[in-house]
């Protein structure tokens, strides 16, 4: 049975399979599942577990099951879905990467920069993308992470001006063992990213980063951004011209494992234009944008309207539960009707923390408020809490990641992202929904 998780502010029900990557997988069916043909004319159908399902076989070749890895490197040559190219799932008893060991994955790879804030790979490794310990054709272990990179946006405004927002990691990047009360999703570190300084101590008072006067006429297009993705910038409205700065993104070229179909990651998405802009256009926002086989590169991080993560998200519940501070300005406190509290609610899986994050209004005022310049009073911050993100690829393929929060419109009121906890599941699913656990 799979685990509903309902979600009240968009009556959207997330389903994810019950069976976790770092749990391992074994096929309910070792004869069902994927088919395809390998080795001669008389090869029978291949079975999810990368056997042969029905009949004989006559093998002509030194790599009877196709994977490109010939014994003695494929310690299995019946089965194309275990070779030195295959994540080794924990628990399922195979020694799926053929490195002479059970059941041995490496899932964490916590690096302590030489010069803070690191290199992009040394981000790579914090999120939890990891090389293993089988040696590949080129004798060396195989590894995920083809490429990381800072990545930067760019784009012409009025009179032609051409602009440009590149990521300023020493500003707005950090590997991290916790901000504030929320710690790492798997093992003792994690990505920050902001659209302002990373972990300002007020992050609604920042300035901007990118200089003044800066416009891109068509953010969407230069990103870019297809359909909802750029919806989500201005609320689902029509966007026309719409201009993004102060941009950080982490871009990571990865190289899918052989026996490996869905993609997982964590993420938190924290913002100070909680909740004077809710339900209005002109967002920070949160993208993973992939290119692959079968996206052309879409966000997958999304909710059930399928719109980036912002502070119109359904998922954006981590703020102060209703009524909310005395004297909140009545215009907005609709904004609050799903929230459940600065520290989330176990029993509904919303898990993370504003406190200590600058996002919990704590620099500004004792009751999470502040005062807008037209005297109303708002919910200082809020968040998403965290989430978990599944999306499908093809076994051996590399695809390519563009993990970005920016901000529209202006450089003001910031927003930032945690990301964590990549890892691999070996059966198809996508999604964006809450995590069973804590951790």
């Amino acid at each position: 049975m799979r685990p509903r998780q309902l979600l009240p502010a968009l009556g959207l029900v997330v389903a994810f399979g019950c069976s976790s990557s770092k749990a391992g997988f074994m096929p309910a069916d070792p004869d069902g599942g994927r088919t395809g043909t390998e080795g001669g004319a008389d090869a029978g159908a291949l079975a999810r577990d990368g056997s042969v399902a029905d009949g004989p076989r006559f093998c002509p070749t030194n790599d009877c099951d196709g994977d490109g890895y010939p014994p003695p490197a494929d310690c299995d040559d019946s089965n194309a879905f275990v070779n030195p190219e295959a994540f080794d799932f924990p628990g399922n008893g195979v020694d799926d990467d053929c490195d002479g060991k059970v059941d041995d994955p490496v899932l964490t790879c916590e690096t302590i920069p030489a010069s803070p804030p690191g290199s992009p790979a040394d981000f790579a490794r914090a999120a939890d993308l990891c090389a293993q310990n089988s040696k590949t054709h080129a004798g060396t272990v195989f590894d995920p992470l083809v490429h990381a990179a800072w990545g930067q946006l760019q784009g012409l405004g009025p009179g032609q001006t051409l602009w440009t927002s590149a990521t300023k990691p020493a500003i707005q990047t950090a590997i991290v063992s916790s901000f504030g009360a929320n710690t790492a999703r798997e093992g003792k570190t994690m990505v920050g990213m902001s659209n302002g300084p990373w972990a300002a101590s007020d992050p609604r008072d920042s300035a901007a980063l990118d200089p003044s006067g800066f416009a891109i006429s068509d953010a969407c297009a230069d990103i870019p951004l297809l359909g909802t993705d750029c919806a989500s910038l201005t609320n689902g409205a029509a966007s026309g011209g719409v201009n993004v700065q102060d941009w950080a993104e982490l871009t990571l070229t990865v190289k899918v494992p052989s026996n490996v179909e869905t993609v997982v990651f964590d993420f938190a998405f924290l913002s100070s234009e909680f909740n004077q802009w809710w339900d209005s256009a002109a967002n920070d926002a949160f993208f993973v944008l992939v290119t692959s086989a079968g996206l052309s590169g879409q966000n997958v991080a999304r909710d059930g309207h399928g719109l980036a993560a912002t502070v119109n998200s359904g998922f954006f519940q981590l703020c102060p539960a209703p009524p909310g501070p005395a004297g909140l300005s009545p215009d907005k406190s609709a904004a609050i009707a799903n929230c459940v509290g600065l520290g989330g609610d176990p029993t509904q899986m919303i898990f993370g923390t504003l406190a200590g994050t600058g996002y919990d209004g704590a620099a500004k005022s004792a009751n999470d408020t502040v005062q807008a310049v037209n005297g109303n009073l708002y919910v200082y911050g809020g968040g998403t809490g965290w989430l978990t993100t599944k999306f499908p690829v093809k076994p051996g393929e590399q695809i390519v990641m563009r993990v970005i929060v920016a901000d529209t419109f202006d450089g003001l009121k910031d927003s930032a992202i945690l990301f964590d906890n990549m890892r691999w599941e070996a059966a198809s699913e996508s999604g964006v929904g809450r995590p069973p656990t804590a951790q």
